[in-house]
């Protein structure tokens, strides 16, 4: 019975991106932890084609990932609640396929993993696109494919093994909503790669490239699971993985990309944007029927 396995399955999809959260292999060079010399001509960043812009204002960087990561996670903690929207693709083994969606986002003040509630649309070029519902509060997951008649919680009820890709696309970028969330985990294997000005919709940010080198990540887990995916990424020949997060001057994320290769749904690329830091979010499990 196709219904019996499509549960199952997601839960695997589920697991493997809670271990690699928004982090995606890289064969980038990385960095000391040093700050490299300024431009000697003072240019910055001068845009580029996901929206992202310079304004010329020149901001504080971080060179050491610690205080980043722990400055950052201070500030969604104590902002709490946030409007997210999310564009991009993903690739399979047709044209990419158009992805977007809203929601919100809520950090709680001891930490912990945030809330999200979302619709996520996606769909071929030209044709109605099909929405899914997201709900996620701590490690459980809810969905609300197109069509269905309830939410379900994969592991626990069926999902129609035709919405299977739409909701392994929507679990996977409601865990990929803390964009230092995964990169947290291995601060001492992290590095900041790249750190420099630009802008997102007029307000100046700086755009940070981070790896996490796989070898030391391996060296400090100690979750059987986590290990497992994090040598299989290995063995795979990755050697390095990466996000990518703007930041405003306030250390609060602007924008994020997640990038993430789902099995047997193919490539997924995203841009994440937040706005109305603060705003009031709850977000409580869904109501069944």
């Amino acid at each position: 019975m196709p219904e019996r396995r499509a549960a199952p399955l997601l839960r695997v999809v589920l697991c493997a991106v809670l271990l690699t959260g928004a982090l995606t292999g890289c064969a980038w060079p990385g960095s000391m932890g040093s700050a490299p010399p300024p431009p000697s001509d003072g240019s910055t960043d001068t845009g580029s084609a996901d929206g992202t812009g310079t304004t010329g204002t020149t901001l504080p960087k971080y060179y050491d990932p610690a205080p980043l990561i722990a400055d950052v996670g201070a500030r969604t903690r104590s902002d709490g609640g946030v409007a997210m929207s999310v564009a991009g693709t993903l690739t399979a083994d047709t044209d990419p396929v158009p992805v977007t969606g809203e929601g919100s986002v809520r950090f709680a003040p001891e930490g912990g993993a945030p809330a999200v509630r979302l619709d996520l649309r996606s769909g071929p070029e030209g044709s109605p696109p099909d929405t899914t519902g997201v709900v996620r509060i701590g490690e459980r997951t809810w969905l609300h494919p197109q069509d269905a008649a309830d939410w379900v919680e994969p592991g626990i009820g069926p999902i129609a093994p035709d919405r299977i890709a739409d909701a392994t696309v929507a679990a996977n970028v409601a865990a990929g909503v803390d964009p230092l969330a995964a990169i947290a985990r291995y601060p001492d294997a992290v590095l900041v790669a790249d750190a420099r000005d630009s802008d997102v919709d007029g307000t100046p940010v700086v755009h940070y490239t981070l790896v996490v080198d796989l070898v030391r990540a391996i060296a400090v887990e100690t979750e059987p699971a986590r290990l497992a995916a994090l040598t299989a990424q290995q063995q795979a020949g990755v050697t390095r993985i990466s996000t990518e997060i703007w930041l405003d001057a306030d250390r609060r994320p602007l924008r994020a990309r997640l990038r993430q290769q789902l099995p047997d749904a193919g490539t997924l690329d995203l841009l994440l944007r937040y706005r109305d830091w603060g705003s009031p979010v709850s977000i409580e499990p869904p109501v069944r029927g």
